[in-house]
Formats: C-alpha cells, structure tokens, sequence
C-alpha cells in the first residue's frame, strides 16, 4: 500500500516559519500571509474534503476493502469538486499563476496535492486546475512528480 502522509495547515504554518527565511513559503507580510491562511483555512471543508473524499471513494476503500466504489458518493464528492474548481479559479487565482500571486507558497502546494488525488483517480479536472498544477509543477521541478508518482500509481493499479 501507499504510505499516507498528512500533515496540517499548522505544522505547514510552523515548518514554513521556523525553516524559511526568506518568508517565500509563507510569507512575512501579512496582507500576503492572510490570502495563504484564507486558502489554508478554507480548504479543509473543500479541496480537501473532496478530493480526498472522491479518491478516498473511488479508489483507496474498495482497494482495502476488496468492493466496488460506492458511486453514489463517488458522485457527490465529484460534483462538488466542480464547484470547488470554479470557485478556487475565480476567487484564489483570479488572473495570478498562484494563490497569492507571482510566486508559490505553502497554499498552492497544498493546493496541488489536493487536487492531485482526484486527478489520479479518474477525475477530469479543468483547464484552469490543470493550468495551475502545470506551474506548480514547473517551480517545484522534478521534486513534484518524485511525490506524487507513488500515489498515481496505486491508484492506477486499483482502478484499471
């Protein structure tokens, strides 16, 4: 099996504070930092909620469980993954590459990891969340698919 690592917004806010100087990761100035805690706070009941609740559904429980997904809510956390899109689109990127502008933080990792589930699970995201996972991925370098292949993997074993 995967090995699943969770990690809170906390222990993002803390890890960022204490070993980033440079306040890049999260930022010093505090007008930059509320717009990475907004995110980080909101997606707990979103991004989160269904990503994880639509990968969780369609590939991790049937896989443990030896069943078919329950599509049912397979279906509830997929429609409200559109929502989530729409909304992450227009209010957290706008016209910005990231979150909070020209340059990546804790928020937008947190972000593509997110919506990084339900991609490998079968779930077909927009254009502007695949645009957005693409510049990720493109700052973080070879680092991003090291963390996400093992992940896209096993879920390609499960659900082929």
């Amino acid at each position: 099996m995967v090995p699943v690592f969770i990690i809170s917004c906390t222990a993002l806010r803390y890890i960022a504070s204490k070993y980033d100087s440079s306040g890049q990761w999260y930022p010093h100035d505090f007008d930059v930092r509320c717009k990475v805690d907004e995110y980080l706070d909101w997606q707990h009941l979103n991004t989160r909620a269904h990503g994880v609740g639509y990968f969780r559904n369609k590939v991790l429980f049937p896989s443990l469980k030896k069943c078919e997904p329950d599509m049912t809510l397979v279906n509830e956390h997929k429609k409200e993954l559109g929502r989530i899109e729409k909304q992450f689109s227009s209010y957290f990127l706008g016209s910005r590459p990231f979150i909070t502008g020209d340059h990546i933080t804790i928020a937008d990792l947190l972000a593509a990891c997110e919506f990084e589930q339900p991609l490998a699970g079968g779930y077909k995201l927009s254009q502007p969340t695949l645009e957005f996972l693409s510049r990720v991925k493109t700052v973080m370098g070879p680092d991003y698919d090291s963390i996400h292949t093992p992940m896209r993997e096993f879920a390609k074993k499960c659900i082929s």
